[in-house]
């Protein structure tokens, strides 16, 4: 019963503040999160603040951790789905034909951000470890709000969006290795060795070829048995053709939506439109709204939460994403105008890095308090970064300055 009423308060707080930021005409992710902080974080503070046992009761029943344990697996279905949508937006060929742009957009995209957030946060706190830490979780973007963004502005086939998708996917590859090498530097003490790293290089590399490759031919005879009317059958399909590839993704060594993400662009010449757009409705109109909802919900308002500290977080990992994938992606080729959307839309938060501190967490080699600043970082990277996107891409194409692909 608990884990459907969860759902119902996500689902209204998202619907609800997702109605009142287009009607703003602000991106609808944005009013997804907000009504997740309204319904979770600021709900549990009013609640708390009668000092009545039943409202307190309430407040206990609201927490994060406790939503969390009941949600779990649907925040995984939710994640897969929408990255499996934001696939089929995007032509398996464009993606390719990019992916020189978008690699080094994202190595520079790390290397800014993991250098200022480490340095910030050892200026700030004097431990090498934990500033190690810190700058690995804001050198990370989150593919599923970059790309959610880029599809609700409807900017995904632009040259600047098929490499905000293509340094995405390649940040998130290197994410796992800067997560390996932190975690292996914790428990042992030592970096790993370069077979170890070179492993890891080779197993992420093999995965995607395999998936660009087969998975193409493989969903061709698949859907090849689904009569266009019978798009229900398609849509089973679909999800599992989703759910294997993202865990054969986990298995190798990568997180979930990286691989339903590949899926989503290796079947999207195989499925019929009727079917994509009954995939899109599911994905956006129930699965992303409530992800996004859980974000902001996810928030908790203590501790170094509203100290300076998360002030040069903030600062720290927004401008290293703004430079170094806007500089990466202007040494690739691209237009200032896009390089400057790039660097904006890089700076999507809650993803891998969110896995990254839970972990340190876990490990005790960061308190809640610095845990609770970088989720809170998140949550305002999450907030911004689709306005700041969306602000930018209309200035610029009013000015005729962006290239849409063919």
């Amino acid at each position: 019963m608990l884990p459907f009423l969860y759902l119902l308060l996500l689902l209204v707080a998202a619907l609800f503040f997702g109605k009142v930021a287009e009607h703003l005409k602000q991106p609808t992710i944005v009013g997804n999160i907000i009504g997740g902080l309204v319904f979770g974080p600021l709900l549990i503070l009013l609640l708390d603040s009668f000092d009545i046992s039943i409202l307190t009761g309430i407040a206990n029943d609201l927490a994060p951790d406790t939503v969390g344990k009941n949600l779990d697996f649907l925040m995984q279905l939710a994640i897969v789905m929408v990255m499996f949508s934001s696939g089929l937006e995007t032509q398996l060929k464009e993606f390719i034909a990019s992916f020189k742009v978008g690699f080094l957009t994202a190595t520079m995209g790390v290397i800014f951000p993991f250098i200022m957030g480490f340095v910030g946060a050892y200026i700030f706190l004097g431990d090498w470890l934990i500033s190690l830490f810190i700058g690995g979780a804001l050198s990370i973007t989150a593919v599923a709000i970059s790309l959610t963004t880029l599809i609700q502005i409807d900017a995904i086939r632009t040259r600047f969006g098929i490499t905000i998708l293509n340094a995405a996917i390649a940040d998130d590859v290197i994410g796992i290795l800067v997560l390996s090498v932190l975690l292996s530097f914790a428990r042992t003490g030592d970096l790993p060795n370069f077979v170890q790293v070179g492993g890891t290089i080779a197993v992420s590399i093999l995965f995607v070829v395999l998936v660009v490759l087969l998975l193409p031919k493989l969903s061709k005879y698949i859907f090849s048995g689904v009569r266009k009317e019978r798009v229900t059958e398609g849509i089973g399909f679909s999800i599992l053709i989703a759910g294997i590839v993202a865990v054969a993704a986990h298995l190798m060594g990568l997180h979930l939506m990286i691989g339903a993400l590949l899926g989503g662009m290796a079947v999207r010449d195989s499925l019929p439109s009727d079917l994509r757009e009954a995939l899109n409705r599911w994905s956006f109109g129930f699965f992303a709204p409530v992800f996004f909802a859980w974000v902001g919900f996810s928030v908790t308002f203590k501790g170094m939460a509203f100290s300076f500290f998360t002030l040069v977080i903030i600062a720290m990992g927004f401008f290293g994403k703004f430079l170094g994938a806007g500089i990466g992606s202007k040494l690739s080729g691209l237009k200032w105008s896009e390089s400057l959307l790039v660097g904006i839309g890089m700076n999507g938060r809650a993803g891998v890095e969110l896995v990254l501190v839970a972990i340190a967490l876990q490990m005790s080699i960061i308190n809640r308090d610095i845990y609770s600043a970088i989720v809170y970082n998140a949550i305002v990277m999450s907030l911004i970064t689709p306005v700041l996107l969306k602000i930018g891409y209309n200035y610029f194409r009013r000015r005729g300055s962006i290239k849409v692909m063919d």
